[in-house]
């Protein structure tokens, strides 16, 4: 009796460890530590600026604007592609992904109205709508994958984090955007994923699933010596070393102090100015 319970105990221990393996198999993190300079360029291409993009060990770019000639330029330089995708924010140019929407695929506020980003620009979609998460994960097919880069940058997550006071719509974006990073996970298991700021979600779940974090417009909180924005800067630097994510920073203000607390925690810095930064090839980057 003793020998068939002990028996039992260890099938049960034995097979809830492969379960455990599985899951995290599943969701482990894409090595990307020997990428260290990056650039970020959403607009058209040429022959000039495919070849100054193998400088840069990552490039963050419209896919759109790329073929698969293209990424295979890039390629040939060991440079990798990660093609731009906005989670949150529906552009008002994109015909594409509007044309495949229904409501329910908007945020909608309390009177059923859809919401719009703070420029007036473009509504904001429901993560939580599983056939808006899935015209995302096709439109990611078909602009990204298909051509053979390398991973997706996901932007405009920001919201989830503005949101974090309306119990309903945070509700709704971050529970939305944790099933969108495992249903992705499910889908593209070897794409790299860089996730732009969105620091809560990044601290609450998105850390295990994410491969680099773009801090953008990063302002070192030592310059003015808050106490609250070091701390919290101080907890987050712990986490993200724990997580051993890649932290790609970019700032435009402050070059000499931010470039210094950035060289010290490892991690990638770029300076750029601001007019213009992510549509002319030819600003001052460095």
């Amino acid at each position: 009796m003793f020998i068939k319970t002990s028996l039992k105990i260890f099938i049960i221990f034995t097979s809830l460890f492969f379960i455990i393996l599985i899951i995290f198999l599943s969701v482990k993190k894409r090595n990307i530590n020997n990428l260290n300079t990056f650039r970020i360029y959403y607009n058209k291409i040429d022959s000039k600026i495919l070849s100054q993009m193998s400088n840069y060990d990552i490039n963050i770019v419209e896919a759109l604007f790329f073929n698969s000639n293209n990424v295979e330029t890039i390629h040939s330089s060991n440079s990798k592609l990660i093609g731009y995708i906005s989670l949150i924010e529906i552009g008002s140019w994109d015909s594409e992904i509007i044309e495949r929407l229904n409501k329910n695929d908007y945020l909608l506020d309390d009177n059923d109205n859809k919401i719009l980003d703070l420029n007036g620009n473009n509504y904001l979609g429901n993560l939580s709508s599983s056939h808006f998460r899935e015209v995302l994960l096709n439109t990611i097919q078909t602009r990204i994958v298909d051509k053979k880069m390398d991973g997706v940058f996901f932007d405009t997550l920001d919201w989830i984090d503005y949101y974090s006071n309306n119990k309903r719509i945070y509700s709704l974006l971050s529970e939305g955007y944790k099933n969108f990073l495992i249903e992705f996970k499910n889908k593209f298991p070897s794409l790299i994923i860089i996730q732009n700021r969105n620091f809560d979600s990044y601290k609450n779940f998105s850390k295990n699933y994410i491969d680099g974090l773009l801090w953008e417009n990063f302002n070192s909180p030592y310059i003015n010596n808050l106490k609250d924005e070091v701390s919290e800067f101080k907890k987050l630097s712990r986490i993200i070393k724990r997580s051993k994510t890649d932290i790609y920073v970019i700032s435009f203000m402050n070059e000499g102090e931010n470039r210094n607390i950035t060289t010290k925690l490892g991690w990638s810095f770029l300076f750029s100015q601001m007019n213009q930064r992510y549509s002319n090839w030819n600003i001052t980057v460095r």
